[in-house]
């Protein structure tokens, strides 16, 4: 093989390398979701539904059924599949999987793009890695979450580009624009990186920001915020920011030791894949402090650069600090919600857009580890011309020791990705008798003609998506009373039915509470039964007509 094709190999290799690093971790996850990993929830039910509605021509919903934000975009992409392959669960993933797919490659063009080929490399080997938070939040079908951090790397990346090269093509502003109204229209937890992407591009790029440019992204922002504008000039609807913001939790009382130990010690460790399924270690949470050190020296690196570069660098060096700035006021606005301190193990998904940083997080590690490799190239190349090389002392020695414990930091943390995989893995077990749990229940239900039931919140949904609305259900709490009934129609169903079925978790006090309370909700039991873990309660009522 000749100098020439040696030379085409090497600029290719990074390449070849991430795709199949890409590949693996696209076949691991779709390994994961033909197994009913992780086990689906009832906003996931909840999603599907809406799909299936879509499908059907039923509705047409701008936001998920039950609130006024949250854009619905995913059941959209969802509903011609289930209207084909059913109400499967790994039907309604299949976008989530092609979503993730698309991620990597926009995660991998940000991160060449910013700094190195083999840099890219290496964030495609951790991206692949999955643990139970971060796989839940990239493959479970309920839309907001895989599809806006496909989003964020995206629009992240136009930004880039839009700042390294002026000129550009305008439509390049255009799709700006829409990536950004599509977030602020699914999930405004990505806000951050909205902020981020405009502040680059109307700092840095301002002098190339003309009024056709300008007037392209408004264009593109409007188109992808279309339905929440929409939906908010209607006089008979809420104002969707009121909504969310009255749900954030940022006025809720948390002390702030619990908000920095949620969102630290358990939030980035979670976020970033390094904790076991619904709990992380005392020892798997480093990472937090760590994380933290490395966004401080990552943002420092960026700022000096700025301050001291020519005009060409100094744009790639800010497109870097937008991607800190990110991560920065993502976590910042998770501290200040008190969901931090008070549901930090579910929370933590509110971080997951922060993985979209993970290459300028990582970049100081990197950066450590190379030097290694640049002095013994150099020394090799001294050597070889008979130079004497010196020995290492003062601060050579000082560097060889940062180097170390770069290497020692970068191997601990993909040892801790490894682990988490693996416990993940061996948690399979658990997950696949939830989901034969699952299919036991409705198999039950189907074979005693059962369409009208009351259940808790987290069972409802699934059920009437994976039944295709063969069975209705309408929300207890603990106390059986109504509960949240995200789609509305299934309660006035089931209260029209003279046959229903009170599903119960055996692991509740909602069996024992029915026990006591049979004759207030007005109900004759007509048989018990004990399927899947659940109390099942066959009952006559009286009809409620409307």
């Amino acid at each position: 093989m000749g100098s020439a094709a040696w030379l085409r190999l090497g600029k290719s290799l990074p390449y070849y390398v991430a795709v199949a690093l890409g590949l693996a971790g696209v076949l691991y996850r779709a390994v994961l979701i033909a197994l009913d990993v992780p086990p689906a929830n009832s906003d996931e039910g909840t999603a599907g539904l809406a799909a299936l509605h879509i499908g059907e021509g039923q509705h047409w919903p701008t936001f998920f059924y039950g609130q006024d934000y949250m854009g619905t975009f995913y059941s959209y992409l969802a509903a011609p599949l289930i209207q084909v392959l059913g109400t499967h669960w790994w039907v309604l993933r299949l976008p989530a999987l092609a979503m993730y797919a698309v991620f990597l490659l926009l995660v991998f063009r940000l991160t060449r793009t910013l700094y190195t080929p083999w840099f890219a490399v290496f964030i495609m080997a951790v991206m692949a890695f999955g643990s139970d938070r971060v796989i839940k939040d990239q493959i479970i079908g309920a839309g907001g979450y895989s599809d806006v951090a496909t989003a964020v790397a995206g629009l992240m990346l136009a930004s880039a580009l839009l700042v390294l090269d002026p000129k550009k093509r305008k439509m390049t502003f255009a799709v700006w624009g829409w990536l950004a109204g599509y977030i602020v229209w699914t999930h405004w937890l990505a806000l951050p990186y909205v902020a981020a992407a405009v502040l680059l591009v109307a700092w840095v790029g301002r002098s190339e920001l003309t009024i056709r440019r300008a007037s392209l992204a408004a264009s593109g922002f409007v188109l992808g915020a279309a339905p929440l504008i929409w939906f908010n000039l209607r006089p008979d609807h809420p104002n969707s920011f009121s909504v969310l913001l009255s749900l954030s939790g940022a006025t809720e009382s948390a002390a702030w030791p619990d908000r920095l130990h949620g969102a630290v010690l358990l939030g980035l460790p979670l976020s970033s894949g390094m904790c076991a399924p619904s709990r992380c270690s005392p020892w798997q949470m480093w990472w937090g402090p760590t994380y933290l050190i490395l966004m401080v020296v990552a943002a420092a690196i960026a700022v000096a650069a700025v301050r001291r570069a020519d005009v060409g660098e100094r744009r790639m060096h800010a497109s870097r600090l937008a991607l800190v700035a990110g991560a920065a006021m993502t976590l910042a606005a998770y501290i200040a919600s008190s969901s931090s301190a008070m549901t930090p193990i579910e929370s933590a998904r509110y971080l997951h857009y922060g993985i979209v940083s993970l290459p300028a997080i990582l970049w100081p590690l990197w950066i450590g580890m190379t030097a290694l490799a640049g002095r013994v190239r150099d020394n090799i190349s001294g050597g070889r011309r008979g130079e004497l090389q010196p020995s290492v002392t003062g601060p050579s020695r000082y560097e060889g020791f940062l180097t170390a414990g770069c290497i020692a930091v970068t191997g601990v943390f993909f040892a801790g990705l490894l682990v988490a995989t693996g416990q993940l893995i061996a948690h399979q077990s658990h997950y696949a008798v939830e989901a034969n749990n699952e299919q036991q229940l409705l198999d039950h239900l189907r074979a005693g003609g059962v369409t009208h039931i009351y259940s808790e919140y987290w069972t409802c949904n699934r059920i009437a998506y994976r039944s295709r609305e063969e069975v209705r259900c309408a929300v207890l709490d603990e106390s059986l009373s109504p509960g949240l009934d995200r789609y509305r129609p299934y309660r006035d169903q089931v209260r029209q039915s003279e046959q229903v079925a009170y599903v119960l978790p055996g692991s509740s006090a909602m069996s024992d509470n029915f026990a006591r309370s049979a004759l207030r909700l007005g109900v004759e039991v007509v048989s018990r039964y004990e399927t899947a873990g659940y109390q099942v309660y066959l009952c006559r009522q009286k009809p409620e007509r409307n």
